[in-house]
């Protein structure tokens, strides 16, 4: 039986950098709820913005933020990765290099960027992060840092794995998070070894669990779990890495397959 159920964001429950998810997925999460199935959102957004995203239900679920660099409930956080300052300004160094880039640093309260820009905007007024212009990181920062992200509007995978990801895969898992993200952790940190720590604190085994996801970011995700889809609309690596697909978002497939979930229960 499904004890636990565990969801990737954009892509899967929303379209990338929006807040337009299923009202039903509300109606959803409280029926999980009285069947005792755990629900967790799993994403590269801060706690914050899925805050927001899953209003009326925010204090019911876990929440895997940050792109696994955080594992928390809505009040405590059981785990956090944090990148070394040393380290964090190197990378941040290279990141300035790659042509038409911009960069996000996020903490587990704030996100950082050093200047007014595209991504600031989008950031604010579409993901609803709370995210703050700093100036100069390497000056101004005093945060701890849990993830960065190197933003480019049309092809932030190909510019980052041209050099950048083959010079520091060794050190970070770097890996992408849509078409115009690609994000940067520490080596252990990712939703699939959060997933596991959730499943360990609620003694909840791989057999018990149903995953969604749609991108590489989600795949540690969907090895960690029995029942795993992919959103038919995923990447191809997605959907030979899952034992489902769901119908696309567009359809509202995650929705779709819990509420015949919930109707296998009733």
């Amino acid at each position: 039986m499904i004890r636990l159920v565990a969801s990737d964001i954009d892509g899967t429950l929303v379209p990338d950098g929006t807040d337009r998810i299923d009202p039903e997925m509300m109606d959803v999460i409280r029926g999980l709820k009285e069947k005792g199935i755990v629900f967790a959102g799993a994403s590269g957004r801060q706690f914050l913005s899925m805050q927001k995203l899953f209003g009326p239900v925010w204090e019911d679920i876990y929440y895997i933020t940050d792109n696994g660099s955080v594992l928390r409930d809505a009040t405590t956080i059981y785990r956090q990765h944090v990148i070394p300052k040393q380290l964090l300004f190197e990378l941040i160094r290279d990141a300035k290099r790659l042509p038409g880039c911009d960069i996000m640093l996020c903490s587990v309260d704030c996100a950082y960027c050093e200047e007014y820009s595209e991504m600031f905007y989008w950031l604010r007024d579409s993901y609803k992060f709370n995210i703050r212009v700093l100036g100069d990181f390497e000056t101004r920062l005093q945060d701890d840092i849990v993830k960065m992200s190197i933003y480019q509007k049309d092809h932030a995978e190909e510019t980052v794995n041209a050099w950048f990801a083959p010079k520091w895969r060794h050190q970070f898992k770097i890996a992408s998070a849509g078409t115009m993200w690609m994000d940067i952790v520490e080596p252990d940190a990712d939703k699939g070894s959060s997933l596991r720590d959730l499943q360990i604190q609620l003694g909840i085994s791989k057999e018990e669990t149903m995953v969604f996801g749609d991108n590489l970011n989600d795949i540690g995700m969907l090895e960690a779990a029995a029942e795993s889809y992919a959103i038919g609309s995923a990447r191809e690596e997605v959907r030979q890495a899952a034992r489902h697909v769901a119908p696309p978002l567009s359809e509202n497939g995650e929705t779709q397959v819990l509420k015949e979930l919930l109707r296998s229960l009733s």
